[in-house]
């Protein structure tokens, strides 16, 4: 399929920058103009807008839209709602930018940190991916001084991209 125009996506859709809507500009089968584009996919919580029988992600429309380029990295959704498509909450980010970017998915709740109970006195291990590569952070007494650690790197490292 060939690559969309921008002016064919300004021409068919409307865009909302300050909410992160998009409505229908023209008439689609069983659409009226002003209707609201795209539905929330239950799988990931994205929003996708299907146009002409090809699916897009609402998020890489919305930043087409606005900049009039297709965006060449991910777009990263600065507070991390996927369906927040306003555009000062979307950025180009790198694959390991957007996985900065996320909530922790460690079973102590706390993002860079697992428990190594053969280790007595310093169980709490802080651990980063960086660049592909994993790093030890070192191992500390409590949860709490890990994430610490894991916290201070992750700022150095991810810069505006850090999420604890």
């Amino acid at each position: 399929m060939p690559r969309m125009e921008h002016s064919y996506l300004i021409h068919i859709l409307s865009y909302d920058p300050e909410t992160g809507i998009f409505s229908w500009a023209q008439p689609r089968p069983k659409v009226r103009v002003g209707d609201a584009a795209g539905h929330t996919k239950k799988r990931t919580g994205y929003v996708a807008i299907e146009i002409d029988g090809k699916e897009y992600a609402a998020h890489r429309l919305a930043w087409f839209y606005v900049t009039g380029k297709m965006p060449s990295m991910q777009i990263d959704h600065v507070n991390r709602v996927k369906g927040d498509n306003r555009f000062e909450n979307l950025r180009e980010a790198t694959n390991g930018q957007n996985r900065a970017n996320t909530k922790s998915s460690s079973k102590h709740g706390l993002k860079g940190v697992s428990y190594k109970k053969w280790l007595k006195d310093k169980p709490w291990e802080a651990r980063i991916t960086f660049q592909k590569k994993v790093r030890s952070l070192g191992c500390f007494a409590t949860k709490e001084e890990a994430h610490e650690a894991y916290c201070a790197e992750a700022k150095r490292l991810h810069g505006e991209f850090f999420n604890a």
